[in-house]
């Protein structure tokens, strides 16, 4: 009989090599985790966000992301424009380069999922996915008291 002894170090060892590979490869390439975000978020809206949506969006301080968004700006992945009827209000969009980015960071998300899956067949994907579904609930039942809000309610980061 497979215990939790047995079950938890396997899935936090999994999780923590993939995490560490992660961190690893957004340094060779240049972007880091922070950037990553802004861009998805950016490429998934149908039109210019303000600063204030942004921040909003990626759940950091405008502050920090004002940061994170001169280095994209200087790296023209973005580009930043006031609005004319409102100074105060700046809008965010991709370059066409961070849209290249975009969909050079997908790519490789898509073929590192591929890897990871390879030689897994379907059944067992789904089996995996309703057991990952059940420990959710179990996990929200038993101690969403003490989850985040945004985890507590279900919601899904964009």
């Amino acid at each position: 009989m497979i215990t939790d002894n047995e079950v938890f170090p396997s899935l936090f060892k999994l999780i923590s090599q993939m995490h560490n590979l992660s961190k690893r490869d957004v340094k060779h390439s240049g972007m880091f985790l922070g950037r990553g975000r802004i861009i998805h978020i950016l490429a998934l809206s149908d039109r210019p966000l303000s600063q204030r949506e942004l921040a909003d969006k990626a759940r950091i301080k405008p502050g920090s992301l004002t940061e994170v968004l001169e280095r994209l700006e200087r790296d023209e992945l973005i580009q930043r424009e006031r609005q004319e009827n409102d100074r105060r209000i700046i809008h965010v969009r991709l370059t066409e380069k961070g849209r290249k980015t975009y969909e050079k960071i997908v790519a490789e998300r898509h073929q590192f999922g591929r890897h990871l899956l390879t030689g897994i067949d379907q059944e067992d994907l789904e089996r995996f996915i309703r057991v990952l579904t059940m420990m959710e609930k179990n996990l929200h039942h038993y101690y969403g008291d003490r989850l985040p809000k945004n985890e507590k309610e279900g919601e899904k980061l964009d």
